[in-house]
């Protein structure tokens, strides 16, 4: 009786403790565009999304400072990386999804002067759940020659 009570004593401090934790927020951080090395090409914008407190999607990217924006991941197949339309990214329960080099990211075409000016541009983020977040992303200047972090799609060719 007495190791029964202890079991349930502590299934209930278990209980307890994990309702402790800080609610989930869904959120977009780290935002980032890197420029294209050549004039008139897409370059890429990286970012990280963080879950909220159930599954959801990212379904579009949008932006009044770029013309036109499209959700891309890179993808191996029959031994080649090649890039692929993605249409959604799933968000997992307090998961963390990144978009970044080799991965997955949204290409950039038609960054206006306005946001070249500033350094930045205004995103809007929207998810299945019908969540709306909007972020900042900070534009890189182009990288050295020779480096991987000049190439907006991870050294993929579109």
């Amino acid at each position: 009786m007495f190791r029964m009570l202890s079991m349930i004593v502590a299934g209930l401090a278990l209980a307890l403790l994990a309702g402790c934790q800080p609610p989930a927020q869904l959120l977009v951080e780290k935002a980032y565009i890197q420029l294209s090395p050549v004039k008139d090409s897409p370059s890429a914008l990286y970012f990280t999304v963080r879950g909220g407190p159930a599954d959801t999607e990212l379904r579009s990217v949008s932006s009044a400072s770029i013309l036109r924006l499209e959700m891309h991941e890179t993808v191996e197949e029959n031994g080649m990386s090649m890039m692929r339309p993605l249409r959604a990214a799933a968000i997992p329960t307090r998961g963390k999804v990144e978009f970044e080099p080799g991965g997955k990211h949204v290409m950039v075409w038609g960054i206006d002067e306005g946001a070249r000016n500033r350094g930045n541009a205004e995103f809007v983020f929207t998810f299945s759940n019908g969540e709306k977040i909007a972020a900042t992303a900070a534009i890189r200047a182009i990288a050295p020659a020779g480096t991987n972090g000049g190439d907006p799609a991870g050294g993929m060719n579109h």
